[in-house]
């Protein structure tokens, strides 16, 4: 296999291309405005930016939702105009992995394959990886062994719970449901005991901020007074 090689996950948030050939990772917000219905206005952080802020005349959109390409047109056009931005003339020719969810219908397998292997990039090949066996890989974990290991993968839309062992995938389930549930309880639990309205960007950075899954010690100053 050769350098020219990129790894594609896109998540209904966040969209993460690797390449190997610099080992960069490029993680931007899986976000499109449309401006006059059919033209590019911005992509990825830039259109995020805009999310809840835009007038009526600028659609901001995601193109990913629940874990699927819902957009195919928009997807098409960001993940060209990121490969554009950060990849320039190393795209064609090249050898695209898409990590896709389990739980998802061959017709919904072949919009993540044809959004590459149509492109006017003209790749090599285009492989589709299921995302349990990529995160453990990404994990570092040695797949190949009989050991069992449970990868939950909580994304914004989705959660996916797998047991993988011995190369394969033993047990998946994908939940519809993810970090976004986190978010409407951010901003349901401000309005009803603040009265306090926000959007749903806001209450992502709280939680993104604010939140911890593990319980951290508080720190505590002590003031120490000098009686000399």
């Amino acid at each position: 296999m050769s350098a020219n090689v990129y790894g594609i996950d896109l998540g209904t948030c966040n969209l993460k291309i690797f390449c190997k050939g610099t080992g960069k990772v490029i993680n931007e917000k899986n976000t499109i405005a449309i401006v006059n219905k059919n033209q590019l206005y911005a992509f990825g952080d830039d259109a995020y930016a805009m999310y809840e802020k835009a007038p009526d005349s600028i659609k901001v959109s995601f193109p990913v939702v629940n874990g699927v390409i819902a957009d195919y047109n928009n997807m098409q056009i960001m993940i060209g105009e990121l490969l554009e931005k950060y990849a320039k003339s190393h795209i064609k020719g090249a050898e695209f992995i898409v990590a896709v969810p389990t739980d998802i219908t061959e017709v919904e397998k072949k919009a993540f394959f044809d959004l590459f292997y149509k492109s006017r990039f003209k790749p090599r090949s285009v492989l589709l990886c299921e995302k349990p066996i990529a995160d453990a890989v990404g994990l570092d974990l040695d797949v190949n062994s009989p050991t069992g290991f449970m990868i939950v993968n909580i994304g914004a839309d989705t959660t996916e719970i797998s047991v993988i062992s011995l190369g394969g995938l033993v047990l998946s389930d994908l939940l519809h449901f993810g970090g976004k549930r986190i978010d409407e309880s951010i901003i349901n639990h401000l309005k009803r005991n603040f009265s306090l309205v926000i959007g749903q960007k806001t209450a992502m950075h709280l939680k993104e901020t604010l939140g911890c899954a593990i319980a951290q010690q508080e720190e505590t100053v002590e003031t120490i007074k000098d009686e000399s």
